[in-house]
């Protein structure tokens, strides 16, 4: 809480890290082209300018790379949607953070109290592990609340 700008350095560090290869608008691109491709073999194949071997082998190998590339797409959207909450929730604890500044330089039992009250939702004890679960708004509205998780072993 004291600073929330080490958690900033690290989600930059994860997300370059973990950055993709091929931007999304590059791939939808290639998607459309596989498509139209596929037209064109249908078009071919009906009027015969290709056999009936050579369309199936190469409609299937077409069909198997528009597999391929919308199953990037939607691994690249998935992770766009996690890094994006990630800094969503890095910006609710960098707000936290700066109202709460004044009250971590000497803080007394009661306001350590308020402030874990204010951040856990509960604690549950198990016989292996020790789950915290935080509660920290990722919109501007208090009311859409979503909380997180962290697990600690007990061992």
């Amino acid at each position: 809480m004291k600073n929330p700008e080490i958690l900033d350095q690290e989600n930059r560090g994860s997300e370059g890290r973990n950055m993709p290869v091929g931007n999304i608008d590059g791939l939808r691109a290639q998607l459309h082209k596989l498509r139209h491709g596929m037209e064109r073999l249908i078009d071919s194949l009906a009027e015969g300018a290709i056999e009936k071997d050579q369309f199936t082998a190469r409609i299937d190998r077409t069909k198997t790379r528009i597999a391929e590339i919308e199953t990037k797409i939607g691994a690249q959207a998935t992770d766009e949607g996690r890094r994006a909450h990630v800094r969503s929730l890095m910006n609710r604890i960098a707000e936290l953070s700066s109202h709460l500044q004044s009250l971590l330089h000497a803080p007394g039992w009661a306001t350590k109290r308020e402030i874990i009250r204010a951040l856990v939702q509960r604690i549950e004890i198990g016989p292996k592990d020790v789950v915290i679960v935080l509660r920290l708004p990722t919109e501007a509205s208090a009311r859409s609340m979503e909380p997180i998780m962290v697990t600690l072993s007990r061992v």
